[in-house]
């Protein structure tokens, strides 16, 4: 039975150190392809038991192609310098087109789900980019729906994104309104 979520006016993706080693970081421990680093908003690498907040999550090392960073209404991944947006939807209707211009926008329901639920969504997603060296996107115009009429400052797109890398057995992930080829 799925576990019932609410946040309240609470954002929705404050995590604690704890929930990032044990959901997200652990995730990756057996691959070789990735190198953790966790830091500090103000770029101090921080040791997992810390109380300092982590603020962003290097999964190749000093490199920093591959990476997520928290915000409590917003959390993103980048990749080769291109951006992965999942927003709360508490905050959603303050975005505009200037803040999502270029950028790939998840268009999921993350209020509803739990924070072991959004940590496995992003290290799924993430896992989709381990050792990428090139990313394409394209975007496509979303179909106008009911569910369209809370976006007032951006409208919602599709996107497919194109990863370059040595990977010779292709896969396809799909995470609502992104595709993922790699």
């Amino acid at each position: 039975m799925k576990e019932e979520v609410n946040y309240g006016s609470t954002a929705c993706m404050l995590f604690s150190n704890e929930e990032l080693w044990n959901f997200l970081i652990t995730k990756f421990e057996n691959n070789s392809a990735v190198s953790i680093r966790t830091l500090t908003d103000d770029d101090r690498e921080i040791d997992l038991s810390s109380h300092t907040p982590i603020q962003f999550i290097c999964f190749d090392g000093e490199k920093r192609d591959l990476f997520i960073s928290f915000n409590g209404t917003q959390t993103s991944i980048f990749v080769c310098d291109k951006e992965i947006m999942f927003i709360d939807e508490n905050v959603k209707g303050i975005y505009t087109t200037s803040d999502t211009f270029g950028n790939v926008v998840y268009e999921g329901h993350l209020r509803n789900l739990s924070h072991v639920e959004i940590l496995s969504l992003f290290a799924d997603v993430i896992s989709c980019f381990i050792s990428a060296e090139e990313v394409e996107i394209v975007e496509e115009e979303a179909p106008y729906d009911e569910e369209n009429k809370q976006y007032k400052h951006y409208k919602p797109l599709n996107y497919e994104i194109n990863v370059k890398n040595k990977n010779p057995n292709k896969q396809i992930k799909t995470f609502e309104n992104i595709t993922i080829s790699f």
